[in-house]
């Protein structure tokens, strides 16, 4: 059995009760007396993000946040439970079993693992909104959950007013989480960023700095510029090319942030990793600056829905599992029939998908997918950027006030993020729009580019590729980054070029090279 001590260093992130922030979680936030039915009430009544884990009699009690945070991991061997934060910690514990090939295939076309698998056979994790309740005397283990992120049906207030109040109860707590120090916003040309930086200005806050990345000439750099100019904040630019991507994706650090960050069931979320670092070495970022990134306020605003929900109004099962695998399941061409045969009857099955159904009950389905799993095994683990350079974070478009507001609004107000863009006009006048896109004329070259060469204007894929070499940049194929111990889906296509592959992709396989490949002991399949 877990002893106590371990299971207190698994109380980790922040929790808001009575008015203030708590961070870690206290031990003593789990009462003495505390069973299985009133661990699960106790999380019902939480707001922060979090994981928690106890004993309390016969009892190991333990879980994660909303959005699964920060995981946890568990193994049950020889009639005892281990449970870890560190999945590889736990797989050493567990004598290294090997690769799990059914999680491999959707790990690869996705960029992450569902229902609480990973890529290691027998190692589970638990997710979002659930809670582990292990009985040791009769070592029995249950799953339960205590949120699901679906659709409610009730009568609220859904005027601008309401959103605006539930924004500044929203971003007051944020401040007082903060205790003074200072932030720093990865500040977009979009809507989600601009929120967080508009918030605390007008809430007083003024210990704020801004950045952003890639390149100068980009619209999106400029539109973050004018916003920071306009909230009169600091504003830094890191540039990102080819040659910084190369160095930093093969250098020991970024190695050593592969197993900080992908949990062996998820591919890294670096987007900002670049520009954290380099605006650590210009010494930028004070040592106890709290990130604030702006993820994830399209998802629950609709941002996420695809075209498919305005045009139909009732829905086949079918219909809404070629919407998600449109979605989410893209990383890779895959013909329809094969995705519903591999991935159809399982999301059916966990998500208790009725056979007809209307386009809200559809989209509540959707929702509840994109949260469970690409929203809570891939957007959200981008905090491990900021943990791995030893900062804290916040990410106020999960708090618990803004998830229930956005859960009671019906489709059509969240269709193309209606009720948040006519917020946005009346609540943010900033004087000018956030970014869109480039012009028509640079659409059309882009487009022209891509379809020669594949993604040949995007800088990032340096990480994969000697920028140096402009043969190889163009014709370097995915078989380059294939083990051959290990047995890939069919729609794995080694011939095609890297340029013609999905970022994700790629870093998907580079996962499975680094932690399942040859020099890293993986098993034959």
């Amino acid at each position: 059995m877990e002893a106590q001590d371990k299971l207190t260093s698994l109380n980790r992130g922040y929790i808001f009760k009575d008015g203030a922030c708590l961070s870690p979680p206290p031990a003593d936030i789990i009462p003495p007396d505390c069973g299985a039915d009133g661990f699960v009430s106790l999380l019902k009544g939480i707001d922060g993000m979090f994981s928690l884990a106890a004993r309390r009699g016969d009892y190991i009690l333990a879980a994660v946040d909303r959005v699964r945070s920060h995981p946890l991991f568990y193994a049950v061997r020889d009639g005892q439970l281990l449970l870890d934060s560190d999945a590889f910690a736990l797989r050493a514990r567990l004598a290294n079993p090997g690769l799990d090939h059914k999680a491999l295939r959707e790990f690869l076309i996705t960029g992450y693992c569902t229902f609480g698998d990973t890529l290691v056979e027998g190692l589970r994790q638990l997710e979002a909104g659930k809670c582990l309740i292990w009985h040791q005397p009769a070592q029995s283990l249950e799953i339960r959950e205590y949120f699901r992120y679906t659709r409610v049906y009730a009568e609220a207030d859904l005027s601008l007013q309401a959103l605006d109040r539930m924004h500044e109860r929203v971003f007051g707590r944020l401040i007082d989480s903060l205790g003074g120090r200072p932030v720093l916003i990865p500040l977009s040309g979009g809507y989600d960023s601009r929120l967080v930086a508009v918030m605390l200005k007008r809430l007083g806050y003024s210990n704020v700095t801004c950045f952003s990345y890639r390149g100068k000439h980009r619209g999106e750099c400029e539109t973050s510029r004018k916003v920071a100019r306009f909230l009169n904040y600091p504003w830094h630019l890191v540039e990102q090319t080819r040659g910084m991507w190369h160095q930093a994706f093969n250098s020991r650090q970024m190695r050593e942030f592969f197993r900080f960050s992908t949990h062996l069931s998820s591919a890294p979320y670096i987007q900002d990793w670049l520009a954290v670092r380099a605006l650590k070495e210009r010494g930028l970022v004070p040592d106890d600056a709290v990130f604030v990134p702006g993820h994830s306020g399209d998802f629950p605003e609709g941002g996420y829905l695809p075209q498919i929900f305005e045009d139909k109004v009732e829905f086949s099962r079918d219909n809404l599992l070629r919407a998600l695998f449109d979605a989410r399941f893209k990383l890779w061409k895959c013909p329809d029939e094969l995705r519903l045969r591999f991935f159809g009857p399982r999301i059916a099955e966990q998500l208790r998908i009725p056979e007809q159904m209307s386009a809200e009950t559809a989209a509540s389905f959707f929702d509840e997918w994109c949260w469970a799993h690409h929203q809570s095994n891939f957007i959200v683990n981008s905090v491990r950027v900021y943990e791995f350079f030893g900062h804290s974070w916040r990410l106020p478009h999960w708090d618990l006030e803004f998830m229930e507001f956005w859960r009671r609004v019906p489709l059509p107000l969240r269709l193309h993020r209606y009720l948040y863009k006519k917020y946005v006009r009346a609540f943010q006048p900033l004087g000018f729009g956030v970014y869109k896109d480039v012009s028509l004329e640079r659409r059309v070259r882009n487009a022209w580019l891509r379809n020669q060469y594949g993604e040949v204007m995007d800088p990032r894929y340096g990480r994969f590729l000697d920028y140096r070499d402009r043969h190889a940049y163009l014709n370097t194929r995915v078989e380059s980054l294939l083990e051959p111990n290990i047995c890939y889906p069919d729609f794995v296509n080694g011939q095609l070029p890297l340029l013609r592959v999905d970022l994700n992709a790629l870093q998907a396989l580079a996962v499975i090279r680094e932690f399942f490949g040859r020099t890293a002991g993986g098993n034959e399949p």
